[in-house]
């Protein structure tokens, strides 16, 4: 399963990330991206560029295991 992420860059870039959790290497990959509507990869960002992207792509991912782990949950208690 992959998520889509949209961030909006202070310099008013619009980038659209596909990406996903490997269960090998147990963390975040980017599948694709894509900035202002043009195919981009992620090596042809910068360093900082990177390493904010991918802690916001993290952020993401685990807000939206907390979001789904907290439905499971109460959904299994109105279950009992």
């Amino acid at each position: 399963m992959s998520f889509i992420y949209k961030w909006i860059v202070s310099n008013g870039d619009d980038v659209e990330v596909e990406y996903c959790f490997s269960s090998k290497d147990n963390c975040v990959k980017v599948v694709e991206m894509w900035v202002n509507g043009k195919f981009h990869r992620l090596n042809w960002m910068s360093k900082e560029g990177r390493d904010t992207l991918m802690g916001l792509l993290e952020e993401d991912y685990n807000n939206r295991m907390s979001a789904t782990s907290n439905l499971e949950s109460r959904m299994f208690d109105n279950f009992n």
